[in-house]
């Protein structure tokens, strides 16, 4: 049974804080569950490590690729550079994740192993590595998004299967030879829980430690990331006889950029300082047992994701900085949760073995707070002091160290949220997904839904029309009669509402019409896209009659091109 959005719940869990260190004792701070991605075995000079050190980082993600250790077939010969970037980060107890990748020439002509012999020589790679570097390596990861870009050949025939056959292989010989290692499995791209379900009804739980991913929100903010993660460990569960499993986010991070059209906020460095102290922030107060920024420095494609910039002295950006600071708090704290708060503020309070606790505080639109009771308020760049009285609280986090109280959740009548409550059954949590054709409001069902590797949709013979939990794609009919592709909510007692959300198309193509209709009067219109602006958010008070209904549809361009019109939709129901 594929997952339904509808029943994502967060799942109690409790991880071990933290891996022994080679050869050491085990820490149990919140800072042994953050690492940073290094490319090192692309060639990186060792100059960079003290960067790492500097900000207090144990952790990395790097790779020592199979084609470069097995030259020839059967024969393996560890590159200099790989053992002297090996030896230098063991010299600063920064532990390495491995990335197990990729393919080799002289095993099925070079494509992503997929006979049986292949893919046990690849489990031969696996075991040398650990052979080599020993006790140094605690975790390897088996490939690296095998649903995406990096799976090539046969086995994109069936990426989840072919993966579990090869993760099956692999974990035995991992564990003949290392049974200490943590072996993570999946490494998706995104966080795609039908081909995650795909992977865990295989049987691929039963052969990995830990469940990695790679939730990137590029054009995103943090904040929606801590549901996702909810969702993965409500499958996980599912999945693992009830119970938990580790999970690891081992890539996450933002390129710095401006705005592709107006509605889309640019991202200058200080937003990528704050959101990978939200990310982290989310992350961890929602079970994530360890997380790795992407990048360590700007390189190559990923030209403005590093914490460092690509120069002579590797000159530290903000975001370095704002980690060096997060990571001195959580070196402190053993203990961390979210706290309630008022909608669009975030609460996550760490808790020390000894000491006060220390509140880790953004808002998401300005907010003044009463900080009666902190003793020191501390910034992402780590400059401390007393706090005000009162603090004018941002998007940007800050730390309020001591007994204070935070701003209490005020009272809500939420009636529906629209990804939260997406489901493959029709009428679920109020919501039907159907179309508009032509001009007609006459709402029709739609009959067909399906789950591929990436998402859960609803979908029509009509080209790319869907509707998921997030997006909405319009089509056209063969003679060109343009046809909405339109989500309803039903309320059962009809009254005053408050309707808030969010609708992003793209730059390109011809553009969308979005609207907001309540018992079919419009309540909200605008064109995105083909030259304007791709973003609109909506606040509307709408008054429905019992049983009535609020439409929020996407229409096709004026030009009637329907390529490029798949348009995010996140919406908010209330009862006023």
């Amino acid at each position: 049974m594929l997952l339904a959005r509808h029943l994502l719940f967060a799942v109690g869990l409790v991880w071990p804080l933290a891996c022994p260190a080679a050869g050491g004792a085990a820490r149990n701070d919140l800072a042994d569950r953050i690492g940073v991605m290094t490319h090192f075995a692309h060639g990186w000079g060792l100059g960079i490590i003290p960067r790492l050190s500097e900000a207090g980082v144990r952790h990395v993600r790097d790779e020592l690729y199979w084609e470069a250790v097995e030259p020839v077939r059967g024969r393996f010969v560890f590159p200099p550079r790989y053992d002297a970037y090996m030896r230098e980060l063991g010299a600063r107890d920064i532990r390495p994740l491995i990335a197990l990748t990729f393919s080799n020439p002289h095993h099925d002509e070079g494509m992503t192993p997929y006979t049986d012999a292949g893919i046990a020589a690849y489990a031969r790679y696996a075991v040398e590595v650990l052979r080599h570097h020993g006790p140094q390596i605690e975790a390897v990861e088996i490939w690296n998004e095998y649903n995406g870009g990096f799976a090539h050949g046969p086995v994109t025939q069936d990426r989840a299967g072919s993966y579990v056959r090869m993760l099956r292989v692999a974990h035995a010989a991992i564990k003949r030879e290392r049974p200490d290692v943590t072996v993570l499995g999946a490494a998706t791209a995104g966080v795609p829980l039908p081909y995650l379900e795909r992977l865990f009804a295989a049987g691929a739980l039963e052969y990995m430690d830990a469940v990695s991913i790679h939730p990137y929100r590029f054009d995103e903010p943090p904040e929606g990331i801590e549901q996702r993660i909810a969702a993965l460990h409500t499958l996980i569960a599912r999945y693992n006889r009830g119970a938990p499993k580790p999970v690891w986010v081992t890539e996450i991070g933002w390129p710095t950029r401006p705005g592709a059209a107006p509605g889309d906020p640019a991202i200058n460095e200080r937003d990528q300082a704050a959101y990978l102290v939200r990310a982290f922030a989310l992350l961890l107060s929602n079970d994530v047992a360890r997380a790795y920024w992407y990048l360590l420095k700007d390189y190559d494609q990923f030209a403005t994701m590093g914490l460092v910039r690509d120069d002579k002295e590797n000159s530290p950006k903000p975001a370095h900085v704002a980690l060096a600071t997060l990571l001195s708090r959580l070196a402190e704290a053993r203990e961390i949760r979210r706290e309630p708060a008022p909608e669009g503020v975030y609460c996550v309070r760490l808790d020390s073995a000894d000491g006060p606790p220390t509140r880790l505080l953004w808002s998401l639109h300005p907010r003044p707070i009463h900080t009666a009771g902190a003793t020191l308020l501390i910034d992402l760049r780590g400059k401390a002091g007393p706090p005000p009285a009162e603090y004018m609280l941002t998007d940007e986090p800050v730390y309020l160290v001591g007994e204070f109280s935070p701003p209490r959740p005020e009272p809500t009548f939420r009636l529906a949220e629209s990804a939260s409550g997406f489901s493959l059954r029709q009428g679920e949590a109020g919501w039907t997904y159907g179309s508009f054709v032509g001009a007609s409001l006459q709402f029709e069902p739609l009959a067909d839904s399906h789950a591929t590797d990436w998402q859960e949709e609803w979908f029509a013979s009509y080209p790319y029309f869907t509707l998921s939990a997030e997006t909405a794609h319009p089509s056209a009919a063969t003679d060109g009669t343009p046809v909405s592709a339109v989500r309803r909510w039903t309320s059962t007692d009809g009254g005053s509402l408050r309707v808030s959300g969010r609708f992003k198309s793209t730059s390109q193509g011809d553009g969308v019409r979005v609207r907001v209709l309540a018992d079919g009067r419009p309540g909200f219109s605008e064109s995105l896209g083909g030259g304007r602006g791709i973003a609109a958010t909506f606040d509307l008070v709408c008054t429905v009659g019992k049983g009535g209904h609020l439409d929020f549809a996407v229409d096709p361009g004026p030009a009637g091109d329907v390529n490029y019109d798949a348009t995010q939709v996140s919406i908010t129901i209330h009862r006023l």
